[in-house]
């Protein structure tokens, strides 16, 4: 009795052991930071071209008599009321009755809203073109913008850079919440994770500027020139990485969750509406006004196209929290994220939502996929540039670089 017991117990302990292991090595295992400083390069790219589409029509969108005026969105950011919420999801039913001559006018403001049932007002946020309006200075402060956010796509002084850039763009943000869309979040997460994580440590000039002091104080000590390694393993990176991981599983379910509350998804249209929405959608190109046509010339084929998008949509969204993770199963549901993506860029026409999607998706990358990258362009390289050539090989006031292994053991690739 007493040696079952123990052996109970020791299993216990052993399984909890091994969860406690394989949480830690989940989070907290070392990762090269070279995915997330291509993800930086990526991300910024898209910003900077987000922003560099505002500069024409800077007033229209954030000056003082925008189409949100600096009127409105001051007595919006102060006075916007935050009606109290039932516990058991229900409607609840507000007075209408006003105690006073404010309270009515205040309602009759704010849409009926009774200022004695709400438990806040105002919207807190924070934008420098709440303060900023003279048409002048805002162009030169978003010219500075468009600065910044150019330094931190090429990595420069990336740990200061990424925090002005994430500044700048919440400012964008902040200003025009009638015109936030899903762009404008993938946006904010991807710069929310890449300031907090090491992406400048790889594929930066932060990098470069490292590299070139070294080799500078090497050749000015008579020292050895050091060896050109990969970038250092690192915690913040691995951590950074999971949270992308996990934040793009929770927007992939909940959105394929909440297309199950819509009719449409069950009835097999909501492609068809995705596809015919002029607003949207390429009608102008003639071929795909033709595909249009001969999709509803043909029943059968219709049908088949749309309840397939359907599906795949469907099982794109909601299948892929869960199978992603399945090391056989990755590059599948990788690649079907990619076409999802593709898909909405092209019938849709949101390109940067699709993009900033598709680089959230490179977090998913196995670290053994950037190692073979890696491993194929320093060998392309290497075919230009003969190591004969590099002044690193040279040696520098007789002394000879010490030999050894050009790179680094690899990192074990992430679950």
């Amino acid at each position: 009795m007493i040696a079952a017991l123990f052996t109970v117990i020791s299993s216990i302990w052993k399984g909890l052991k091994d969860i406690v292991q394989g949480w830690n090595r989940f989070w907290f295992t070392p990762a090269d930071p070279t995915l997330l400083g291509f993800m930086r390069i990526c991300c910024g790219l898209v910003v900077l071209y987000v922003h560099v589409a505002y500069t024409q029509d800077l007033q229209e969108l954030f000056g003082k008599n925008a189409w949100i005026s600096q009127a409105s969105i001051n007595d919006y950011r102060r006075d916007v009321p935050w009606p109290l919420q039932s516990w058991d999801w229900k409607a609840s039913q507000q007075s209408n009755k006003a105690a006073n001559f404010e309270e009515m006018e205040y309602m009759k403001k704010w849409y009926g809203a009774n200022p004695s049932l709400v438990y806040a007002k105002g919207y807190p946020a924070w934008s420098i073109w709440f303060h900023l309006t003279d048409p002048t200075w805002m162009m030169v402060v978003h010219c500075s913008f468009l600065v910044v956010f150019f330094l931190f796509t090429i990595g420069l002084g990336t740990r200061v850079t990424s925090v002005l850039a994430w500044l700048a763009a919440v400012s964008y943000i902040q200003r025009a919440p009638t015109s936030i869309f899903g762009m404008d979040t993938m946006m904010n997460i991807l710069l929310i994770y890449l300031m907090i994580g090491p992406s400048g440590a790889a594929l930066s000039v932060d990098r470069l500027i490292s590299r070139w002091w070294a080799v500078r104080r090497a050749r000015r000590h008579h020292l050895p020139i050091p060896t050109l390694t990969r970038p250092a393993p690192r915690v913040s990176a691995n951590v950074v990485l999971r949270l992308l991981q996990i934040h793009f599983c929770v927007i992939y379910l909940i959105s394929g969750l909440s297309k199950l509350q819509g009719s449409v998804w069950w009835n097999g249209t909501a492609v068809w509406i995705t596809m015919a929405i002029y607003e949207y959608c390429p009608m102008q190109i003639s071929t795909y006004d033709a595909f249009l046509r001969f999709l509803c010339a043909h029943r059968w084929l219709w049908e088949t196209v749309m309840t397939g998008g359907v599906a795949f949509t469907l099982f794109a969204e909601i299948g892929f929290p869960f199978l992603v993770w399945n090391r056989k199963l990755r590059w599948l549901m990788i690649t079907v994220g990619l076409f999802l993506h593709t898909g909405i860029a092209m019938v849709m026409g949101l390109r940067t939502f699709s993009l900033l999607m598709v680089t959230m998706l490179c977090a998913f990358v196995p670290q053994e996929t950037v190692d073979g990258v890696r491993d194929r362009l320093q060998g392309w390289v290497s075919r230009w540039w003969p190591a004969s050539h590099d002044p690193e090989l040279l040696p520098v006031n007789g002394a000879v670089r010490t030999t050894g292994a050009r790179n680094p053991p690899k990192v074990s690739a992430r679950a």
